[in-house]
This record gives C-alpha cells, sequence and structure tokens, in this order.
C-alpha cells in the first residue's frame, strides 16, 4: 500500500455518493463520444491533440443518430460532467483536451478489443523484473512501482487468450443452420484459432517461467518489515493467479475441443455416405447380369472372389507309443550348506523370541493376579537388562498395555508423566503401573 493512500477510503461508498459512479462511467452515447475524439487524436486529426467544443458537439450528432435533434444545451451539460475525468480546458487556446483518465480509460477499451497477442514481451517484462529484483537495494520501491507498473501488461495477455476463445464459440453459435456450407468453414476456422489458442497457452506458460525465479529471490529476501511482507504476499498471490488462469483455460480447451471433433464427425457422416452411395451406383450401372443373375463388373474392375474352394490334406498322426519322445534329463541343483543353516538359525532365534516374551507375558499377568499391581516401567528395565534385546522388552510392553485395554473392566492402567531413568541403558520412560479391579 502507498505511503500516500488512505487507509479510511471506502472505494464502494465514494463511487455511490452523488454521480461520481455516472461521471466515471458515462453512458453509451457519451461513452462512444469520447472514444470518437480518442481515435481523432490517435490518428493525427487535431493537431496536439486538443479540440474544440464543435468538434464535441459533431461526436455527439455523429453518434445520437435519432429523428430528433438535442438542443446544444444538452450537449454543453454532458460536455460539462465530462470534464470532473475526462477533459480538460485551454483558456488560452479556447480548446479542450484529454486528461490521463481519458486516455486510460478509451486507450485500455481498445487493447482489450483489439488484443495482440505478444508473448516475447511478457518473457522480457518478466527478466526485466527478475533482473531488477535481484540488483534492488530498495525492495519496497520495486514492489510498489516496479511490478505494479508491469501487473497489467501480465494480466492483459491471459484476458487477451480467454477473450479469443470466447468469441470463436460465440463466431459458432451464431451460424445455426448445420446443412450450411458456411457453418462447416465456421467450424474448420473455430477448430483451427482454439488449437493456436492451445499453443498460445503454451507460449505463455513458458514466458511465465521466469516468474518462479522471481518468487524465489523474493522468499530469499528475508525482512522484519509487516507492510513488505504483505506486498510479497501480494506478488505471490498475482502469480498464483496467473498459473491458475492458465489451468482455466487449458481445462476450457480440453472440454471444448472434443465437442468440435464430435460435431465433424456428425457432419462427415452423411457426406460419406452420399460419397459410398453414388460409387456404388455407379460401378451398378456400369455393370452387367449373367445367365445367373450374377452381377459381372467392367472388365476393368477385379471381381471379388467370395469363396475359396478348401483344399484336402492328407493328415497322419504319429503313434506315441512306437515313437515315444526322448526323456528330458533331470537337472539336479546344489544345496548350499552355509546358507540354509543361517536362515535355519534365524528361524530358531526368532521363535525363542516368540517364546521369550509369551514367557513375560505370562509371568507379569500372574504377578498383577497375584499382588493386584505391578509396575510397569521397573518390568521393563528387568527384561532389558536379563534379556538385553529392547525388542522383547518393547514388544512385552506393548501386548501388555493393549492387553489392559481391551481387558478394562479387570485391569487399569495408571500412567504418572515424571520420567524414570535408566543411566545404564541410557533410556526414560513414563512411570507405568497396571492395577488389578476389584
Amino acid at each position: 500500500m502507498s505511503e500516500n493512500t488512505n487507509p479510511n477510503f471506502d472505494f464502494v461508498k465514494i463511487l455511490n455518493e452523488d454521480k461520481t459512479y455516472k461521471l466515471l462511467f458515462p453512458d453509451r452515447e457519451v461513452g462512444l463520444a469520447i472514444v470518437l475524439i480518442f481515435e481523432k487524436i490517435e490518428n493525427g486529426t487535431f493537431e496536439d491533440g486538443k479540440f474544440t467544443e464543435k468538434d464535441l458537439h459533431k461526436a455527439f450528432e455523429q453518434i445520437y443518430i435519432t429523428e430528433k435533434r438535442y438542443p446544444k444545451e444538452v450537449y454543453s451539460e454532458q460536455i460539462m460532467n465530462l470534464q470532473e475525468y475526462f477533459l480538460d480546458y485551454d483558456q488560452l487556446a479556447q480548446k479542450y483536451f484529454f486528461k490521463d483518465y481519458a486516455y486510460k480509460f478509451c486507450k485500455h477499451a481498445k487493447e482489450t478489443l483489439q488484443g495482440a497477442f505478444n508473448p516475447t514481451r511478457i518473457q522480457k517484462i518478466c527478466i526485466h523484473l527478475t533482473n531488477s529484483l535481484r540488483t534492488t537495494e530498495d525492495l519496497k520501491f520495486w514492489l510498489t512501482d516496479e511490478f505494479k507498473k508491469y501487473e497489467p501488461d501480465l494480466r492483459e495477455q491471459i484476458d487477451f487468450l480467454d477473450r479469443q476463445i470466447s468469441l470463436s464459440i460465440e463466431d459458432l453459435k451464431k451460424e445455426t443452420n448445420l446443412l450450411n456450407q458456411n457453418f462447416v468453414d465456421v467450424l474448420v476456422a473455430t477448430e483451427e484459432r482454439l488449437t493456436n489458442s492451445q499453443l498460445h497457452v503454451k507460449e505463455l506458460r513458458a514466458a511465465y517461467s521466469e516468474t518462479k525465479t522471481m518468487r524465489t529471490l523474493l522468499e530469499q529476501k528475508g525482512n522484519y518489515d509487516n507492510e513488505i511482507n504483505d506486498l510479497i504476499s501480494e506478488v505471490h498471490v498475482f502469480i498464483k493467479y496467473i498459473n491458475d488462469r492458465l489451468n482455466s483455460i487449458d481445462r476450457k480447451l480440453d472440454r471444448i475441443q472434443p465437442k468440435i471433433r464430435q460435431l465433424f464427425s456428425t457432419l462427415n457422416k452423411p457426406a460419406f455416405n452420399s460419397k459410398i452411395e453414388k460409387f456404388i451406383l455407379f460401378i451398378l450401372k456400369k455393370s452387367e447380369l449373367d445367365n445367373k443373375k450374377n452381377i459381372v463388373f467392367p472388365a476393368s474392375i477385379t471381381c471379388p472372389v467370395i469363396h475359396i474352394p478348401t483344399p484336402n490334406f492328407t493328415i497322419i498322426s504319429r503313434d506315441k507309443e512306437l515313437f515315444p519322445p526322448k526323456p528330458k534329463e533331470r537337472r539336479h541343483y546344489k544345496q548350499n550348506e552355509k546358507i540354509i543353516g543361517e536362515n535355519k538359525e534365524k528361524i530358531l532365534t526368532k521363535l525363542k523370541e516368540v517364546d521369550t516374551i509369551l514367557n513375560w507375558e505370562k509371568y507379569i499377568l500372574s504377578e498383577i493376579e497375584l499382588r493386584g499391581r505391578l509396575n510397569l516401567t521397573e518390568v521393563f528395565f528387568r527384561m532389558l537388562k536379563e534379556e538385553n534385546n529392547s525388542q522383547i522388552a518393547v514388544t512385552v510392553i506393548f501386548n501388555l498395555i493393549k492387553h489392559t485395554y481391551s481387558n478394562s473392566d479387570r485391569l487399569q492402567l495408571k500412567v504418572e508423566k515424571s520420567l524414570v531413568t535408566n543411566n545404564e541403558f541410557n533410556i526414560s520412560l513414563w512411570e507405568m503401573t497396571i492395577i488389578k479391579q476389584q
């Protein structure tokens, strides 16, 4: 946010006051008259971009095509209103000229409708912004002035692409006669434009790829100013907006193009069937019938063979008892006694572990049954010392806790969050006790 911006400014409220909205966004006829003057300024009709009141009246008369003649007072009132934001008056030359808002108003509308796809320019802007960000010593200035200056240029290319797709579909909707050749031509042109749009999306995505570097550089510039952080967040949001819009256009094209291809297929079927029918009629006219009423094609066309006589084959079976097959050689695989021994040892060790775990569980449950309670933490360290195997101790504790919760009507686990540390094994556990319910 700029330092000169009023934080209490209410845009909607101000716009709704008095005639502010109408002064900023004039009626259709008044707006078109302004655009007409703008075009004459652009093509050099008015010297130094200045024009008289008579020129304004001519513009209004050209736009207001009606049998009723408006008095000059009506135009004068409109010119008076336009002086708020659109027009300024040179007392010395007694001529009007455009204010900055009028130029922006007309120029933005013209560029939006005209459209000019230019990914190369976007790429240059992104590279320029990245280089200036890399070397800048005033990050706030870069965020508020440098980046904001080019933000509309970065945004308008996506708007142009989106509008290009919408116009292609609108052109297709206007031509409703499916059998008209003009519709087919429009369909072909629409398909080509949508294909080009898809290529343009890829080109734009490549042009915008520099924004990734921009985002990385902003993340590296650590600062503790909340205002600058807010501005950086706005840049991140804008970059995300660009990617989301490109993805949205991709999805829109993915939905539209299959439907157009399907329409092509539907339109081409009658034409294809008609060509086949004409070909068959042509062949039949040039053909004759023989005595058996079979169709005989012209000599230049080879008659298709519909049936080929099946040849006779003599089959000789082989008697397996007279000519038995040679027995296959049996392969003998040598066993690796060392690996067998190692695997056997591993299995026996695992089985021994299982037995040890079961024995400890039985012992602990019998102690609880006999004494009414048992300190689980002490038993854990005892198992660790006797078995010298942490896996056995952990498994026993886990199984007992699970067993306790599964039998909550008979057993209760009491946990005190005070650590008990065993210096020998450098392990700490909460104080846990299993109590037998009365």
